[in-house]
């Protein structure tokens, strides 16, 4: 099936329209709740995500909350996977209830994690794949723009690798198989016809909601600073930070559904209704 991105876009913002009430509170509680708890339980969250912070100073952090941190990451990975894995599942053609889509949910987070391990690895050699050539060419050569243009071509393979993966949630959920290298294997397959249109799409989305969650993150920041380093500025900085991850949550799911539905073209049911 062809990809067009003003179709997908459509369907997406359909979903999300007929499912909001539903979404939101699968989205509260699995991506905006520990997102808060990270703010909360951790005083000095804020500086560890800020990527302008001071190196010496974000390590010596880690090291003193590196278990409590460790054990966060870990309980916000399986809840923000579980979410993701509801939320697909409540707005995939089967319209399951919210009961089973949650139970869907779980059942998909090892496979989740799998995904993640395998994206890793392909990541690492994909990466050193690119940088190994490069920087022999720049050591012998002696010219510094190879290493920009190496830099250049990982972000370049990891967007690629993002937009051919982008599909295998809802492979896993809508597709009936929990393996994670077919859910991965099918991905690939759908996204190949029009694999740099999806690629530029999941960019031009994610653009938008960086520079506006820049601009929401700035406006709240400013307040919270204002209020001093207590619980109620990280309360603050945690409730804005989980909005924002329940936005771009309901908004990714939808789209990988709107999108997997798209590549796979209709339903048996759908097309049985055609003749009829």
């Amino acid at each position: 099936m062809e990809f067009s991105m003003n179709a997908t876009w459509a369907r997406a913002v359909e979903l999300v329209r007929d499912n909001l009430q539903l979404l939101a509170v699968i989205a509260g509680i699995f991506l905006l709740l520990p997102t808060m708890a990270a703010f909360l339980l951790i005083p000095d969250f804020q500086m560890l995500m800020d990527p302008a912070a001071d190196e010496a100073e974000t390590a010596r952090i880690i090291e003193e909350v590196l278990g409590p941190l460790s054990i966060l990451v870990v309980v916000a990975l399986v809840f923000n996977f579980a979410g993701y894995g509801a939320m697909v599942a409540l707005m995939g053609r089967s319209r399951p209830t919210v009961g089973a889509a949650l139970k869907t949910g779980f059942a998909i987070v090892p496979s989740m994690i799998g995904i993640l391990l395998l994206f890793v690895i392909a990541y690492m050699i994909g990466s050193i794949a690119i940088v190994a050539p490069i920087s022999l060419l720049a050591s012998l050569g002696g010219a510094p723009a190879l290493s920009i243009i190496g830099v250049v071509a990982v972000l370049v393979l990891v967007i690629w690798l993002l937009a051919r993966l982008s599909l295998s949630l809802p492979a896993l959920v809508l597709g009936e198989t929990r393996n994670p290298a077919k859910a991965m294997m099918r991905s690939f397959r759908l996204t190949r016809p029009r694999q740099w249109g999806i690629a530029l799409f999941w960019v031009v989305v994610f653009a938008i909601y960086g520079l506006i969650s820049l601009l929401v993150s700035g406006v709240f920041g400013v307040i919270a600073s204002l209020m001093g380093d207590g619980i109620a500025a990280n309360a603050v900085l945690g409730l804005v930070n989980g909005a924002m991850s329940m936005a771009i949550g309901i908004l990714i799911s939808a789209i990988a559904v709107a999108m997997f539905a798209q590549l796979t073209g209709p339903d048996a049911e759908k097309i049985e209704q055609t003749f009829e």
